[in-house]
């Protein structure tokens, strides 16, 4: 077969937009009249551009780009092209009510045909073509592409069949080709872990600004500058940035088609480092001082983005009276509003994440104050509570000073090395909470109560070892379930081991970190407000474990999760228990005194007795405080 297609002369090479053009009359589904769609495709026509990723709204004709494209190169420029849909019911899907009008009625792709001819399988002159499904690693094994398309890449899974994300492994597919192509696309979905708002953020970033209709200034459409009435969405419209004039829905059209993409992201030419001046007609970003396309990559390739949102269409559906309608109910309705901002905005969403979003390690690190902890606790001192987490080779401890109103000063943090189990890294951890620590007035005070996070590693030696320390040391173990974590309640359950005899609370992990994430944002002294001092113990890199996590997702799968190359956060855990230590206690902890703060008693006192140790005889009788009379 290859001799046979060997033997075909291609047809000289016709730009991507002529042959559209020409193509015209064949399927509407094949040209498509909006600007932007014309931008795309001069951009995929261009050598420079190797990679495009379409970060979109709903409804703006990225099939319609997708189906000009391959009829394009299978008629100009054939090579292997694979377009990748979510599931197989997507893919069997887009290859007959989309792909299968440009094979039936495109008659210059129809007559490329040769060969296999099946729903999701065809071969032409020159290459071939599948249309496979992201939920399916096979479907990426032993084919070498040189053109790939990835549709809705927001919906597709993490990890399929143990063998990695479905865009790395479609993209290596490609290295061997030396003029590939690689077009990403899809409506974006929960911010933190949107697939598509990840790639773009790797581009040039472009975005479509027109010309206002009244100073001719050209800026985007945003969202933040729509105006409307509740009473009257027919009045919507969009404030121009330059001269406050009126934009309004019949003049979109021509200023679409007056529009230009231009790429927004800082880069560096000829060692200058550069804010966007000047774009040649795909929206590349031009070198002040060559001229040339400065923003490339590794190769001297474009990674080109494109954000485009309801408000540039010209549907009838989606014009400004609708779109202030939709955004007037969403801001009603925040189940609704992530529907919004996904489909009409076309922008990554959760209001989880906007909620409790934390503020920067750096941030944190630089409002540490002057006090020495471990030589005189603060004035404001109502109890000394301790926290431990547990890990394979080490106990990780944290002494926290509680004051009124919740008012928290971080105090130490410590590690213990050695086995959890082992009796002698059981013995040391003891001997840390067994620490004396001296009040303002000089008064010695010590480890009022500490959590101890048992989950994981020698979940029952753990219990074993709080066994004997009850009431001091409180075993707990986190939770992170889809049907209690939006429970208000701290302690989610209760439960004694039937083997080991000890007490141990499940907590309520999702909530208490919100509660972690509203007191480090919180910047203002007194109630509930976290100070750290400065000191070795409390450098940068304990900054960024303490901000290691943020909140990914919204709605129900909403969760808190490590921030990408982020692998301890043990701070961040710490603090955690602290909080649910610190509201379990809080009856206790709100009737101290400065005169009478809680701990002021012998440490030792929670030592366990020596059975090989004689003691003296104890009748319970009260002695006589003249014991030698």
């Amino acid at each position: 077969m290859s001799a046979i297609r060997g033997s075909i002369v291609p047809p000289p090479k016709m730009p991507i937009l002529q042959w559209a053009a020409n193509n015209e009359n064949a399927t509407a589904q094949v040209y498509p009249p909006k600007s932007f769609q014309r931008a795309w495709l001069l951009a995929y026509e261009s050598p420079l551009i190797e990679k495009i990723v379409l970060s979109k709204s709903a409804r703006v004709g990225y099939a319609i780009f997708i189906n000009t494209a391959v009829a394009w190169l299978i008629t100009n420029d054939p090579g292997n092209i694979m377009i990748v849909q979510n599931t197989e019911g997507d893919a069997n899907k887009f290859s007959t009510r989309e792909l299968g009008k440009v094979f039936t009625y495109c008659a210059p792709v129809r007559d490329r045909l040769f060969g296999r001819n099946t729903v999701n399988d065809k071969s032409f002159f020159g290459g071939d073509l599948s249309v496979v499904w992201a939920t399916s690693a096979s479907s990426f094994r032993m084919v070498t592409i040189k053109y790939l398309f990835m549709d809705e890449v927001s919906g597709y899974q993490d990890n399929i069949d143990k063998e990695g994300d479905p865009i790395d492994l479609g993209i290596t597919r490609t290295e061997s080709e030396g003029q590939r192509k690689i077009v990403l696309g899809s409506t974006p979905k929960e911010a933190g872990t949107c697939k598509v708002t990840l790639e773009f953020l790797k581009t040039d970033q472009r975005y479509l600004y027109v010309p206002c209709p009244h100073c001719d200034v050209k800026q985007r459409l945003k969202l933040e500058n729509l105006r409307y009435s509740p009473k009257n969405y027919k009045d919507a419209h969009f404030v121009c940035i330059h001269c406050s004039g009126k934009i309004e829905e019949h003049h979109k059209f021509n200023m679409v088609e007056a529009g230009e993409w231009r790429a927004t992201r800082e880069f560096e030419c000829c060692g200058v480092h550069q804010t966007p001046e000047q774009w040649d007609e795909t929206g590349s970003a031009l070198c002040c001082q060559c001229g040339e396309s400065g923003d490339t990559n590794e190769r001297g390739k474009i990674d080109a983005g494109f954000h485009i949102w309801s408000a540039y269409n010209d549907n009838p559906n989606t014009s400004l009276p609708s779109i202030a309608a939709e955004y007037d109910k969403a801001k009603k309705d925040p189940r609704k509003m992530q529907t919004f901002m996904n489909t009409k905005v076309g922008v990554e969403y959760s209001d989880a994440l906007r909620a409790h979003k934390l503020n920067n390690f750096e941030e944190l690190y630089q409002r540490r104050e002057y006090y020495s902890p471990m030589e005189q606790l603060p004035e404001q001192t109502r109890c000394v509570l301790a926290t431990i987490d547990t890990q394979k080779n080490r106990f990780d401890y944290h002494f926290w000073a509680v004051g009124e109103r919740g008012e928290i000063w971080a105090v130490h943090y410590g590690k213990v090395h050695g086995d959890p189990e082992d009796e002698s890294t059981q013995k040391n951890l003891i001997h840390e909470l067994e620490t004396d620590l001296t009040l303002s007035d000089g008064r010695a005070i010590g480890v009022f109560a500490a959590a101890m996070d048992c989950n994981g590693h020698a979940w029952k030696a753990m219990l074993e070892f709080c066994a004997p320390y009850q009431g001091w040391i409180f075993a707990i173990r986190g939770e992170v379930n889809a049907k209690t974590k939006f429970k208000p309640e701290f302690t989610l359950g209760f439960k004694v081991h039937p083997e080991v005899k000890c007490e141990y609370r499940s907590l309520n992990v999702h909530q208490l970190k919100n509660r972690a994430a509203e007191r480090l944002n919180n910047e203002m002294p007194g109630k509930n407000y976290v100070h750290f001092p400065v000191s070795d113990v409390f450098d940068l890199i304990y900054f960024q474990m303490l901000t290691a996590e943020e909140l990914k997702g919204s709605g129900s799968n909403v969760k808190w999760d490590k921030k990408p190359d982020q692998k301890r956060n043990e701070p961040w855990d710490l603090l955690v228990y602290l909080l649910w230590l610190y509201d379990f206690l809080r009856p206790e902890i709100q009737s101290a005194t400065p005169q009478e703060p809680l701990g002021l008693i012998d440490p030792n006192a929670h030592k366990l007795v020596d059975e090989s140790i004689q003691t003296e005889y104890v009748d319970d009788y009260e002695m006589s405080d003249y014991g030698d009379y």
